[in-house]
């Protein structure tokens, strides 16, 4: 019989696994953030857990669907990845239910703050931005060549399901003159095998404390392009400094520090490093775009005003030639020099998407 995990049976599960005595159980909280997976927090005297179950058919308005074995892929790159960032910086894998598409992982540090949620309040800290960039170019330097990671994490079938099929192949019907450029980095994230890939390194999934970092939900990870990850954290800072347009400098020397911490610890060599940052520009325009007209439009940007703002960064991103990050981010200055949007940070909302 298939369990179905919400904040009502949480507690008996882990009681029925041995992981918790149910007269501990202080508090049961169901996590609204995400659209792919079922989150339930069980706070019990002296400990926390959060279990994650994946879901089948995501939480949105079309239809969206991805293999649910992508649970057992996140607890292998936790392992991972455990070799590579320092202690601390990710959760603890205690459980794993291969039958019922689930695992138990130990809570976010208490005091932590959603970086998402900080951000979208204007709360912009270069250094922590630095902390994830340096995070991520390890990440990408440790695994870069490494067969057996290859081995491990080559499928790349549900970094299809959820990130180019709704981001690129979706967008690309909606902008069928921008279709073939579109069509093209979708295959350069497919083609090219070099590196372990997040696929889903978001402000959303990273809890900050003070200016330490803790990174979280590694369900699209798989050995591929890592431009993609860079170009992913740039699209959300540059998300926001069209949303917050008022603050949107603060969000260019985040971008600034994030580049720069990922450089000093990806061990590019010069050649190399400008390839990627050019391509890394190209990407974020693509996935810029996706975030208006793909399957999973950015929940923030409501404005018909500033989605057309976003529109217009993005194609001429798609159809010029920017090779640096400082380009990229002139252009999205000028533009909103022009066009004046929306110049109120947005607080109190919940981080369902990314």
């Amino acid at each position: 019989m298939a369990f179905d995990l919400d904040e009502t049976n949480a507690a008996a599960y882990l009681s029925s696994r041995g992981l918790v005595d149910p007269d501990s159980v202080e508090k049961v909280e169901l996590l609204g953030w995400g659209v792919s997976n079922v989150l339930v927090k069980v706070q019990t005297r002296g400990d926390c857990m959060v279990i994650k179950q994946s879901l089948a058919r995501l939480r949105v308005t079309e239809d969206w669907f991805a293999d649910r074995e992508r649970i057992y892929r996140e607890c292998a790159c936790i392992e991972t990845l455990s070799t590579i960032l320092p202690t601390g910086a990710l959760p603890e894998v205690r459980y794993q239910d291969q039958d019922n598409y689930l695992f138990v992982m130990s809570c976010a540090p208490e005091e932590g703050v959603n970086w998402k949620e900080q951000l979208l309040a204007g709360q912009v800290d270069e250094t922590v931005a630095g902390k994830v960039g340096a995070a991520l170019g390890a990440i990408h330097r440790e695994t870069t060549g490494s067969s057996a990671v290859r081995e491990r994490f080559l499928n790349d079938q549900v970094f299809i399901q959820l990130r180019i099929e709704p981001y690129h192949w979706t967008t690309a019907k909606v902008h069928p003159d921008l279709a073939q450029v579109i069509q093209r980095e979708a295959a350069r994230m497919l083609e090219v095998k070099t590196a372990l890939v997040h696929g889903d390194f978001s402000p959303k999934n990273i809890i900050v404390t003070g200016q330490d970092v803790f990174l979280l939900d590694f369900e699209v990870v798989h050995y591929g392009n890592p431009v993609f990850d860079l170009a992913f954290m740039l699209n959300h800072l540059m998300l926001k400094s069209v949303h917050n347009a008022g603050i949107r400098n603060m969000y260019f020397h985040a971008a600034r520090s994030f580049w720069q911490g990922y450089q000093e610890q990806a061990g590019l060599d010069v050649q190399t490093a400008a390839q990627r940052e050019r391509d890394t520009i190209k990407q974020t325009g693509c996935l810029m775009l996706a975030r208006i007209d793909g399957k999973s439009p950015a929940e923030y940007i409501v404005d018909p005003a500033v989605k057309e703002s976003v529109r217009s960064i993005a194609r001429d991103i798609l159809l010029g030639d920017y090779a640096k990050l400082d380009d990229m981010m002139a252009l999205v200055d000028g533009k909103l020099s022009r066009s004046p949007v929306s110049q109120s940070p947005v607080s109190g909302e919940a981080p369902v998407q990314g």
